[in-house]
């Protein structure tokens, strides 16, 4: 799969195959490069960054410290310049994570942490919302997986990190609206994720599984059958294990598959 060399009016997103982990590559109008988490397997991950021009990432953003999610940071490092760092607001006591965050004590650019109701502007017009997590919030782990709803166009995609029912129930509470046309499917398709209730309210017209279902048994039989009722027409539930890496562009004019 190939991104254009310029710029392009429309938002590019590409949902990486990078085995049983997340990430997730935003190409914005005029060609600036974001990534939401980064997975664990850099052989697989700096290549396709590469191959489809990413020379500097204006932003990395890593939804909660688990290994799968942040492993390949520091090959990201080392290979591309990087302008600014969102980290999670929580922590974990696995060294591999402790390391990261003792390298990034000489990261030259920006770092933040971002909670619910920040709202980013990137160029090209995109908006990120932030629906998750709330500041000084109870939960941990998975649950406080930083959640970003992309919107441009009119067209939205939902970044779920591994949230489960415990942060999905939580947003709905807030009032946040997470309805999308793109859902990052949360936790790998896991059973404690994607309850009927957040699907429904979410309403995408594409589901995005990122897995290796060798590994967990991912996307479990009950999450997928929440899908499909939210989603009867399942070659609309798209996994990364089976498909590779899936990208789709947005412009005013709709949504579509690309490769």
């Amino acid at each position: 799969m190939e991104g254009p060399a310029g710029g392009s009016a429309s938002l590019r997103v590409y949902f990486l195959d990078v085995g049983q982990g997340d990430a997730c590559l935003l190409q914005t109008p005029g060609n600036r490069w974001f990534l939401y988490d980064v997975g664990n397997l850099e052989q697989y991950l700096v290549p396709f960054l590469k191959g489809v021009g990413v020379d500097t990432l204006s932003g990395v953003f890593i939804s909660h410290p688990d290994l799968d999610h942040y492993g390949a940071f520091p090959a990201v490092l080392r290979e591309f310049p990087v302008k600014k760092i969102h980290l999670p607001c929580g922590t974990n006591p696995n060294p591999a994570w402790l390391r990261l965050l003792s390298d990034l004590d000489a990261f030259q650019g920006e770092k933040d942490t971002l909670f619910a109701g920040d709202t980013l502007l990137l160029p090209g017009s995109v908006k990120l919302r932030v629906l998750w997590p709330f500041p000084h919030n109870a939960f941990l782990d998975n649950d406080i997986s930083t959640v970003l709803r992309v919107e441009y166009q009119g067209k939205r995609i939902l970044l779920t990190g591994d949230i489960e029912e415990g942060a999905e129930r939580e947003i709905l509470a807030s009032g946040a609206d997470p309805s999308a046309d793109i859902l990052k499917v949360a936790h790998h398709g896991s059973r404690t994720s994607s309850g009927l209730p957040f699907l429904a309210a979410v309403a995408p017209h594409w589901a995005v599984i990122s897995c290796d279902s060798t590994v967990y048994g991912h996307p479990h039989p009950e999450a997928m059958a929440d899908l499909k009722w939210i989603l009867p027409d399942s070659s609309r539930i798209l996994r990364t294990d089976r498909e590779g890496t899936i990208g789709f562009e947005l412009d005013e004019w709709g949504v579509r598959r690309i490769r």
